[in-house]
């Protein structure tokens, strides 16, 4: 789906300028904004809980580090238990 959107230059600069502190393009930026407006509440609530428990700038190696640790927990955890 293609979305053109007019806007006042004001909120254009604005968007601009919100765009570039976070290193995105414009484009890029209201498309965030959207995804994250459509978002289903327990995905709001888990960004919510991740920003809080600080997790909110990992990068992508981070996560993937992170991911791999709980996976290796659960199946020492599994092995320990039997399961």
């Amino acid at each position: 789906m293609n979305l053109t959107i007019t806007l006042p230059e004001a909120d254009l600069q604005a968007l601009a300028a919100k765009a570039k502190e976070q290193g995105l393009s414009a484009e890029q930026y209201a498309r965030r904004v959207i995804e994250r407006d459509l978002a289903p509440d327990w995905l709001r609530k888990s960004w919510g809980d991740a920003a809080e428990a600080g997790l909110g700038e990992l990068s992508m190696d981070e996560i993937e580090a992170e991911i791999a640790a709980a996976r290796r927990a659960r199946r020492t955890h599994e092995q320990q238990s039997g399961g």
